[in-house]
């Protein structure tokens, strides 16, 4: 009886490692697979995250610096900049019109390539 208790643990165990591995937390589109009208980024160990997002026009794209370094998040063809976000500091962008949008972090140039993918 005492094995079937342990297995029992460990195979409960193992449920939730995959359950908790495998759901998004940031997941900027709803499960229809559809954009959203807001997606979060965080900035964490000098990456964006998630580093691709989707919103619909009008959709609002929240960046916050969850890292002990200072960030910024610069489109690439000037459509928006957050100027320099410290530790625990956000930025908010409302994207109007369609496209893509590549963005990096002025201040680290190996934080490149993010983008926003605004569209139906």
């Amino acid at each position: 009886m005492k094995t079937k208790s342990v297995l029992l643990f460990i195979l409960l165990g193992v449920m939730g490692l995959v359950y908790g591995c495998g759901k998004s937390h940031s997941n900027p589109m709803p499960t229809n697979g559809a954009p959203a009208m807001a997606a979060t980024v965080n900035i964490q160990n000098f990456a964006f995250s998630p580093a691709v997002v989707h919103v619909l026009p009008g959709g609002t794209v929240t960046w916050t610096n969850k890292d002990t370094a200072p960030h910024t998040a610069t489109d690439l063809n000037g459509a928006f900049d957050s100027s320099t976000l410290n530790t625990g500091q956000s930025f908010k962008f409302t994207f109007n019109n369609p496209g893509t949008y590549t963005y990096h972090c002025l201040i680290h140039s190996m934080m490149a390539n993010a983008t926003v993918i605004v569209g139906n």
